[in-house]
């Protein structure tokens, strides 16, 4: 106990006296780890492929009009890919452009040219430059082509958007707890999530909107309201229902500590954000909106009183085997008890990003669809899960660091769970 007492002084010391040297020691291995496991090349799901080919193209022509992509938007093929849309400008993606906007920089400055791919989802002849695509409901499609820029910038993109969150998240732990126990934290949020098997793998949506939600949060709790609106408001660009997360830091913070100048800041820094993507869809779509090319659908279950259909989305998103992230990070069923006393004793900004998590999870899941035959283990909570964590963290602090022995010692099990679960997703799916 006293080597391991003094191990533990030596560490904290060595990481304690720079946040640099802290955020280095996580970020520098989780991009090794995540960017060994990442896929750099096809097979990658269709919504990391569209940001690819959007990043690509911003990054070369500085538009978000995708020329030769016209036929994925009528029949049969736009039930295939599903991801673009013809606005009057032309054919464009019909995600936000957070994530391609990211990696478009990284496009512009590196060379490859478009490839002519065949996407399948059977299997074909093996003399055929093809990909297997597997989609239980659309097994009647033959091959379809489509043109591909690299993929390696957008995964590189994708690798280090997501082990950047989850350090900053660490310096976020840095101020709430040892600084021992802040960095195993950051681990286990790391490596027990679907962070490592979704975000870090391709260019999805989550791995940037979890960059500026995380780093917006530790922004909040240095009292740099100012950034941590703008870096918040970047969020709004990847999910636009991020919205809700600034919103609640802004009004938590401001009404905990009855001072208006958090509300004022990040609530206007926020939402250039805002406009930012207003005034890209009104390019791209011809609009003035915030859905970007997202079917009206999304707004309309939103106001749908359809308690079933909400109820069925959320419990599954937290409990169904195959998605439900209480289940495929069961450490966080054991802090469940510790978020009382959590939120009794955290700071104003760990209260108030955790509202806006959990605001935007019910708003996830009445918007969109919990979805069983989804390939990709649970992605839809990373969002929330990342601006919630330092309650998380707190729920360890306040209540499992001190509970009775059983508690303590099912933790290390669940921990080595989740990151096996993490670890059978990469290798099979």
């Amino acid at each position: 106990m006293l080597a391991n007492s003094a191990a533990n002084a030596i560490f904290g010391r060595f990481v304690a006296c720079s946040k640099l040297r802290f955020f280095l020691s996580l970020f520098l291995p989780l991009s090794l780890i995540y960017g060994a496991t990442a896929s750099w090349q096809l097979p990658q799901d269709f919504d990391a492929l569209t940001n690819a080919v959007t990043a690509w193209h911003i990054g070369k022509s500085g538009s978000p009009m995708l020329p030769g992509y016209e036929y994925l938007t009528t029949a049969p093929y736009v039930t295939f890919m599903g991801s673009f849309m013809n606005a009057p400008g032309g054919t464009t993606s019909v995600a936000p452009p957070g994530a391609a906007l990211l990696a478009a920089p990284l496009y512009a400055f590196t060379p490859g040219e478009l490839q002519m791919f065949a996407l399948l989802y059977v299997f074909t002849p093996a003399e055929l430059q093809v990909f297997e695509i597997y989609n239980q409901e659309k097994l009647d499609f033959g091959a379809v082509g489509i043109p591909l820029p690299p993929l390696w910038p957008a995964t590189f993109v994708a690798v280090f958007a997501t082990a950047a969150a989850m350090s900053i998240l660490g310096l976020a732990f840095l101020q709430q707890g040892a600084p021992n126990e802040a960095w195993a934290a950051a681990w286990i949020a790391a490596l027990g999530t679907s962070a490592w098997s979704v975000a870090s793998d391709a260019l999805f949506m989550h791995g940037p909107a979890m960059l500026w939600i995380a780093l917006g949060v530790y922004l909040s709790s240095q009292q740099r309201y100012w950034t941590a609106g703008l870096s918040l408001g970047a969020a709004v660009l990847s999910r636009p229902h991020t919205a809700v997360i600034p919103a609640a830091l802004g009004i938590g913070i401001s009404a905990f500590t009855r001072n208006l100048r958090p509300i004022a800041h990040i609530g206007l820094a926020s939402s250039l954000g805002v406009l930012a993507l207003v005034a890209y869809n009104f390019v791209a779509f011809d609009k003035a909106s915030i859905l970007a090319g997202y079917s009206g659908a999304f707004a309309r279950r939103l106001v749908a009183p359809d308690p079933f259909f909400f109820f069925n989305n959320l419990f599954g998103g937290l409990f169904a085997p195959s998605q439900g992230f209480l289940v495929l990070s069961p450490f966080l069923l054991l802090l469940v008890p510790g978020l009382c006393p959590a939120w009794r004793h955290s700071a104003p900004w760990v209260r108030s990003a955790a509202v806006g998590g959990l605001v935007y999870l019910l708003l996830q899941f009445k918007m969109n669809r919990y979805d069983p035959a989804n390939s990709t283990l649970y992605r839809y909570p990373l969002e929330a899960l990342t601006a919630s964590a330092p309650l998380w963290f707190a729920a360890y602090l306040y209540w499992l660091k001190g509970a009775g022995g059983i508690w303590r010692r099912l933790l290390p099990k669940a921990v080595v769970l989740a990151i096996g679960i993490q670890i059978a997703a990469i290798l099979l799916i």
